[in-house]
């Protein structure tokens, strides 16, 4: 039964038939365990340029769906072919998001699926039990292990000249719609039914959503004696404060909020990072860098909330006197294991000649880390390692979060 609906749904060309991803030797955790370069099934490299003013969303290229498979994702737009079309302006040509389905233990091209989208972005996130939902421009779409479409939701012409970005939690459960002009306005969407609930105006800054609630930075006015501050707004319930930074203190930043799990916020600096419970407490774990070295975002958390991965950059060229912008290179990826605040697991970025990446994701049991760089996926084996359980939920965790000591953005 299996066979026969993929043979129904798919075309021969679109499973990746003959297509063998090139297997590594065991030479080592610094060497991939496999890696797929997706020019074999359509990437072409395209990237937008002027297409995607007022729209934020970019979800991550690569996204395990659960251990055994791993989804890639990259957009193409149709080739012009004849000369009555020649004249055709090129962003008015048809765009369509790629998925390619990937065995995770050997690289294999199980089988691939294309949806047409309306503006340059788009992607896939995971929300469990092999599930995953598709988010484009003008669809939030549902769909089964099997690659059966369970529900929907279209956005109208309206809701999609004013979507700003889609918000969606650790657990993919939750989905956050954000619209700018005329005005900020947010809206909630489970993502088990993709039932939306009304919409509200607000004025959030650097969102990020848990299953039931959001994080945000406020600014107050200087004369509350605050200058930064981090809060909770559950769906149902009081808003709080996590941090706050009073004025004429050294740091002047909490950090950007960042859920890592539906249960620990991470407050990210340029060049450190603090994680928290969310319901307050102890520091689980703080990481600090080098002045020159360059935390990017977001982090990459896996689907059980006990590992993450974090890349460093550095910036390189780039003259303020000459008003040169610089350019940033990757230098590393940590992966960390809750709550040891060393990284369990290092990946090299000169040793492996890999100056940048598009797409970074871990496993749901934390133990493969993929990246996406130049078209090219790698999957990495990750060490496990032992440690103590810390229970996120504990009532007895709740004395006032430390402000991260870190510097200030520039």
């Amino acid at each position: 039964m299996w066979i026969f609906f993929w043979g129904i749904l798919l075309t021969r060309s679109s499973l990746g038939l003959g297509h063998k991803p090139e297997r590594k030797a065991a030479s080592g955790a610094d060497s991939p365990v496999w890696s797929v370069d997706l020019r074999s099934v359509g990437f072409t490299g395209y990237a937008p340029k002027q297409e995607t003013w007022g729209l934020n969303l970019r979800p991550n290229p690569l996204y395990f769906t659960d251990n055994k498979v791993l989804i890639a994702t990259f957009i193409t737009r149709e080739v012009v072919t004849t000369l009555a079309r020649r004249d055709q302006p090129g962003e008015s040509l048809p765009l369509k998001l790629h998925g390619i389905f990937l065995d995770a233990d050997t690289g294999k091209v199980q089988v691939s699926k294309e949806w047409p989208i309306t503006r340059p972005r788009g992607g896939v996130v995971a929300s469990g039990d092999g599930r995953f939902i598709v988010l484009t421009p003008g669809l939030v779409a549902l769909y089964s292990p099997s690659l059966e479409l369970v529900k929907d939701f279209k956005l109208s012409p309206e809701q999609q000249s004013h979507l700003w970005d889609f918000h969606v939690s650790p657990t993919g459960q939750s989905i956050l719609v954000e619209y700018h002009y005329p005005d900020s306005s947010f809206q909630w969407i489970d993502a088990g039914s993709l039932q939306p609930q009304p919409a509200w105006k607000d004025l959030l800054t650097h969102v990020f959503i848990f299953d039931n609630g959001l994080a945000f930075e406020q600014n107050p006015n200087l004369t509350s004696g605050v200058s930064h501050k981090v809060l909770i707004r559950p769906r149902d319930g009081p808003e709080r404060t996590i941090c706050r930074v009073l004025t004429g203190q050294v740091n002047s930043s909490c950090g950007d909020p960042e859920f890592v799990s539906d249960d620990v916020l991470a407050l990210t600096m340029p060049h450190g990072l603090t994680l928290v419970p969310k319901s307050g407490g102890d520091v689980l774990l703080k990481a600090s860098f080098r002045d020159d070295e360059w935390l990017g975002h977001p982090l990459h958390p896996s689907a059980d909330g006990k590992r993450f991965a974090a890349t460093l950059w550095e910036h390189k060229g780039g003259s303020a006197l000459l008003d040169i912008g610089f350019h940033s290179v990757l230098k590393r990826i940590e992966i960390y294991n809750l709550p040891n605040p060393h990284p369990i697991y290092t990946l090299d970025a000169k040793q492996r000649k890999i100056k940048d990446v598009s797409g970074v994701a871990l496993s749901p049991d934390g133990y493969l880390m993929a990246i996406l760089t130049d078209g090219v996926v790698e999957v990495y084996q990750i060490p496990p390692e032992h440690t103590d359980t810390v229970d996120l939920k504990n009532g007895n965790l709740h004395l006032q979060v430390p402000i991260p000591a870190a510097k200030p953005k520039p």
